[in-house]
């Protein structure tokens, strides 16, 4: 079933107006970067992979590259011919026409430069991990090659505890523990799903999800419901207990034993991948996709070890980002992913902006982990900025590993110390196929990727950690109320708010600042540099309703140019302020 989709009129920050020209000058791509053997020791010691730039026609022609659109591919091929080519293949099954489809509806909808799938190429090079490092920094300096990099392994992004065993007094019958999932009451504990379940559809009717990691129970006792779609590589079952607690939290039953997920009535579906394919984890990603209508969920339920860096989240790395956002911009697919494990600050600038949705914006919702009641990062969580939202990091109590209970088979296992960005993302997936049920019943249309990201930031209860930002705790009561507050209008919005945006971004000449007036007013838009200091004020005037533009050349108040660096934009109007951010490079 193809399903509409209710584009919602405020992106806040997080995408781009409506009609914004196409940004064709930049593509933030990232990570560029120089390899050594020593950084790659949580790397593949085979596989690259390798994108070509946008607008290029490259195809292999005896484990080689070529190109009939102009690219001059003989710097690529001899630096191939350097070393021990032993297979080339695309990296995505996906046809070109097809591929190009894509690009072409996300770069309308993002108003950002999108990739062409169709580009990316996996290489396996033997002379180890020595030889890896030297061709990718060989072909990151070709101008054909728009990224060439290392293929990661990856891990659940998990942290677990033992909790109590049940199981030699209950042999008989699995006890009913719903009662100790706090995560899925009463607010701010709790993300107040009973409010969705009184709801027509509040349960996840019509939707389906599916869960990418590497192994899982499928026919555990308490997921009696339609297996739509298993699919990816051979299950590593050393894994299972991991994926069967994660899809515990979604769709356990409402049966009166075990535990109640989010979404009891969804579709589900799983998307393996295993260690003796790392390089095909994109391709993994894209199996997911295609298998999903708009509106419906995947879940990336892993994490992954740049050079000199612990546990981050998958779209750090081009191959998977691309993924992401082709799911996220072209095809309304909303793409969860775990904000990983590391305990880093993804807003330190020696990220290079990676983690800036002003400059790289994937469409996903990161999730960070956070203390069940003190609405505080736990000690492992990523945080920053680029967390939408965030959930139980611990004592979650779920179906698996069989510490809380154990009935003699993995189908009859449940725990009650699941954690990790893993535990916190299963739960922002309930929500949101509890608002798609809610949207598709009552509103005949689901929301897309950025309308459902927004939505649930902006309803939420705020993290209380004044040192790591892990973004607000999910409400559904509120979110539900905010979807449906204007149910009569033939396209729905979330609120008429004030809305800033720069395009291009990054840009070294002239940026357009978009912002949208729901009513007419006096109207200011100041610029300040990262110290804090106002360098320019673009606008000081009355404007009418409506949307707005305005250009900023780079320039101060005195006509002199600006040294690059990212800038704040701050719009008032009346009482009502936003921000957003323009990075410029000279």
């Amino acid at each position: 079933m193809k399903r509409a989709l209710v584009f919602f009129s405020v992106f806040l920050l997080l995408a781009p107006v409506a009609a914004l020209a196409l940004d064709t000058s930049t593509r933030p791509v990232s990570p560029v970067m120089s390899w050594d053997a020593a950084g790659l020791e949580r790397f593949d010691p085979a596989w690259i992979h390798v994108k070509f730039v946008e607008g290029s026609d490259v195809v292999i022609v005896s484990d080689r590259f070529s190109d009939d659109s102009g690219l001059d591919l003989s710097p690529v091929n001899l630096e191939l011919d350097r070393s021990t080519i032993e297979h080339i293949k695309p990296t995505f099954t996906t046809d070109r026409q097809r591929a190009r489809r894509w690009k072409q509806v996300g770069e309308a909808r993002a108003g950002v430069t999108g990739p062409d799938l169709s580009l990316w190429f996996n290489i396996r090079v033997a002379g180890g991990r020595a030889e890896v490092a030297r061709l990718v920094n060989a072909l990151n300096t070709l101008p054909a090659v728009e990224i060439a990099h290392p293929a990661p392994m990856v891990e659940p992004a998990v942290i677990r505890t033992v909790g109590t065993n049940t199981a030699s007094e209950t042999k008989d019958r699995t006890p009913d523990f719903s009662a100790q999932q706090g995560y899925l009451y009463t607010s701010p504990t709790g993300l107040e799903a009973p409010a969705a379940w009184a709801r027509p559809g509040g349960k996840g009717a019509g939707m389906k999800f599916i869960d990418v990691e590497l192994a899982w129970t499928e026919d555990h006792e308490d997921f009696t419901t339609d297996v739509f779609y298993i699919g990816g590589a051979t299950q590593d079952m050393s894994y299972e207990p991991h994926g069967t607690a994660v899809v515990g939290e979604v769709l356990g039953q409402h049966n009166g034993f075990g535990v109640s997920g989010f979404a009891p009535d969804i579709q589900f579906g799983v998307v393996a991948i295993t260690v003796d394919e790392w390089p095909d984890v994109p391709h993994y990603f894209q199996e997911a996709v295609d298998h999903l209508d708009p509106g419906d969920v995947w879940l990336i339920e892993l994490q992954m070890y740049p050079p000199g860096r612990d546990a981050t989240p998958m779209e750090w790395l081009q191959v998977n980002y691309d993924v992401i956002w082709t799911s996220s911009w072209s095809l309304g697919v909303i793409c969860v992913e775990a904000g990983a494990n590391g305990s880093q600050n993804l807003d330190d600038p020696s990220w290079n902006f990676v983690f800036d949705r002003m400059v790289r914006d994937s469409g996903a919702i990161m999730v960070g982990a956070g203390t069940p009641n003190g609405l505080e990062a736990e000690w492992f969580t990523n945080y920053g900025s680029r967390m939408d939202v965030h959930a139980w990091g611990s004592s979650i109590v779920t179906t698996g590993y069989g510490d809380l209970h154990d009935g003699g088979s993995l189908q009859e296992r449940y725990t009650s110390g699941f954690g990790g960005t893993s535990g916190a993302s299963p739960m922002v997936v309930g929500c949101v196929m509890c608002l798609q049920g809610i949207a598709l019943d009552e509103l005949g249309a689901v929301l897309d990727p950025i309308a459902m990201r927004t939505l649930l930031n902006e309803t939420a209860i705020p993290h209380q950690d004044p040192h790591k930002e892990i973004g607000p705790r999910p409400k559904l009561d509120d979110a539900i109320d905010l979807m449906l507050e204007d149910t009569s209008a033939p396209m729905p919005t979330v609120r008429d708010r004030l809305v800033v945006n720069s395009s291009p971004n990054p840009f070294s000449s002239r940026s357009n600042i978009s912002f949208r007036l729901p009513s007419a007013g006096p109207v200011r838009i100041d610029i300040f540099d990262a110290s804090g200091r106002r360098v320019r004020t673009l606008v000081d005037e009355h404007r009418a309703a409506g949307e707005q533009n305005v250009f900023w050349d780079g320039r101060n108040d005195a006509g002199q140019n600006l040294g690059s660096g990212v800038y704040l934009l701050r719009l008032r109007s009346g009482e009502q302020e936003r921000s957003g951010k323009a990075w410029l490079i000279r």
